[in-house]
């Protein structure tokens, strides 16, 4: 059986596959110690058509599937440690998703490549959702909702 995490943004749903085989240690991490999750869905800043939200930064995951280079579609954990972004000095835990084509993990203020976790994919039929995640770049954080299912 596979296991997803359905995305609702601001009432935009989105459904994703978790990659068991390629990423087992990052879903199993994810999926035990963060759904559900009620938050804000957040826009990247400086990595391309990228959205995400933030979790507890004590989440700390290893490298696995890990690549800087994103596709559409792609989900994606990344970890950023005490003192180690320019302008932001707490830890953060991330998960990102990519809605469009130009993507590329940059860590704020180094212009530097970071390694993410692909963990899972947005399946076909998420246009709403790729569309309110452009919103956020202009509009600002919305209301989102992380769950989980298993089919």
């Amino acid at each position: 059986m596979a296991r997803y995490m359905i995305f609702d943004l601001a009432g935009a749903v989105a459904r994703a596959r978790l990659d068991d085989e390629r990423a087992p240690v990052t879903c199993q991490t994810l999926w035990d110690g963060i759904l559900p999750f009620d938050g804000e869905g957040l826009p990247a800043r400086h990595s391309g058509t990228e959205a995400g939200f933030h979790f507890d930064p004590r989440i700390v995951i290893p490298t696995e599937n890990a690549t800087c280079l994103l596709q559409k579609g792609d989900i994606v954990f990344i970890h950023y440690n005490l003192r180690e972004r320019h302008g932001s000095p707490e830890p953060i835990s991330e998960v990102i998703w990519c809605y469009g084509r130009y993507n590329m993990a940059i860590a704020p203020g180094k212009q530097e490549h970071v390694l993410g976790n692909v963990f899972a994919e947005l399946m076909p039929g998420a246009d709403a959702f790729y569309a309110m995640s452009e919103r956020l770049f202009t509009e600002g954080a919305k209301p989102l909702k992380v769950t989980g299912e298993i089919a």
